[in-house]
C-alpha cells in the first residue's frame, strides 16, 4: 500500500514536471522570434522622451551650403580658390554630421551579445509564463497545511492574488514609463553638456531596465504585505504607524540600492510612491478598523 502511494506521488510529480518543462520551453522558443521587436520597443520607449539637440535644420542648411560650395568651386577657374572652396565645403559637411552625432544610441561589444540577450529575454518570458502553474502546483501542496496555520478561503486568496497583479503592474508601469525616461534624460543632458554622446551597451541597458522594473513592480507590494502581516496578527497597525520614521529610512536605503544615480533625484522617485504607498496603507487599515 505505501509503495503504491508513493509510486502514485512520483508518477504524480512526474506530470507536473512535464507541465512545467512543457509550458516553459514553448513560451521560451516562441517568443525567441519576437524578441528583436521588444527590444526595439523598449529602446523607442526610453528614447522617445529625451530632449534632444534641436540641430537637424540647421545641419540641413550646413548640408545645402556645403554642396552650394562644391557647385561654385568646380565653375572656378583659380586652382587654388577651388582647393580652398572644397576644403571649406568639407570642413561645413563634417560640422553638420557632428551636429547629428549626439543621439543617445545602443551599441553591442561582444559578437554574440544581442543574440544571448534576445536569448535571457525568450527565458524570462517562459519562467513568467509557467510561473502561475508553478504557483497553482505550489499551492494545490501546501493547502491543507495552510489551511491548519491561518484562516485562509477562496475568496480572501482570489482578492489577494488580483491586489499583487494589480500593484505589480501600477509599480511596473511607473518605472516604465515616468522614472526610468526621467533619469536616462537627465543622464543624457548631464553628458550631453561636457560634449559627451550616450552610447550603452545593448546587453546592461536592456538587463537595467528590465531589473528596475521588476524591482519596482516587487516594492509596489508593500500595502498588500503589511495588509497581510496585520490581518493574520503578524504585526499592528499601530506598530507599523509607530515606526513609520524606521521603515522611511529603510525604503530610502531600498530606493539608493535600486537607483545607482548618485543624486537624489532618481532616489526620490523611488521613495515617494513608497511613502505614499505605506500612508495609504495605515488610512486604509484604520478606516477598516484593523
Amino acid at each position: 500500500m505505501v509503495i503504491e502511494d508513493f509510486s502514485w506521488m512520483l508518477s504524480a510529480l512526474r506530470r507536473k514536471l512535464f507541465y512545467i518543462v512543457t509550458v516553459f520551453g514553448a513560451g521560451a522558443i516562441l517568443s525567441f522570434p519576437f524578441m528583436g521587436s521588444l527590444i526595439k520597443k523598449i529602446e523607442y520607449d526610453m528614447f522617445w522622451r529625451i530632449n534632444l539637440p534641436a540641430k537637424s535644420d540647421v545641419a540641413a542648411q550646413l548640408v545645402d551650403i556645403s554642396n552650394n560650395i562644391t557647385l561654385i568651386s568646380a565653375a572656378v577657374n583659380n586652382s587654388e580658390a577651388t582647393q580652398n572652396l572644397t576644403r571649406y565645403s568639407a570642413e561645413l559637411l563634417n560640422i553638420s554630421q557632428n551636429l547629428n552625432q549626439y543621439n543617445p544610441s545602443l551599441v553591442f561589444l561582444t559578437p554574440l551579445e544581442v543574440l544571448m540577450l534576445e536569448f535571457k529575454m525568450s527565458i524570462i518570458f517562459g519562467v513568467i509564463l509557467v510561473l502561475p502553474l508553478i504557483l497553482y502546483y505550489a499551492y494545490g501542496g501546501v493547502k491543507g497545511r495552510l489551511k491548519k496555520m491561518v484562516n485562509v478561503n477562496r475568496s480572501l486568496l482570489i482578492s489577494t492574488v488580483l491586489a499583487a497583479i494589480v500593484l505589480f503592474l501600477l509599480g511596473a508601469s511607473y518605472a516604465y514609463y515616468y522614472m526610468l525616461p526621467f533619469f536616462l534624460n537627465f543622464i543624457y543632458q548631464d553628458a550631453l553638456s561636457i560634449g559627451v554622446n550616450a552610447t550603452f551597451s545593448i546587453y546592461e541597458f536592456i538587463n537595467f531596465i528590465v531589473i528596475v522594473t521588476v524591482t519596482l513592480g516587487l516594492a509596489f507590494e508593500l500595502p498588500l504585505l503589511m495588509t497581510l502581516l496585520v490581518r493574520f496578527g503578524v504585526t499592528s497597525r499601530q506598530t507599523l504607524a509607530h515606526y513609520r520614521k524606521h521603515a522611511y529610512v529603510l525604503l530610502l536605503i531600498i530606493a539608493a540600492w535600486i537607483t545607482p544615480d548618485p543624486t537624489m533625484f532618481s532616489q526620490i522617485m523611488v521613495m515617494l510612491p513608497f511613502a505614499v504607498l505605506y500612508e495609504a496603507s495605515l488610512l486604509v487599515m484604520r478606516m477598516s478598523g484593523k
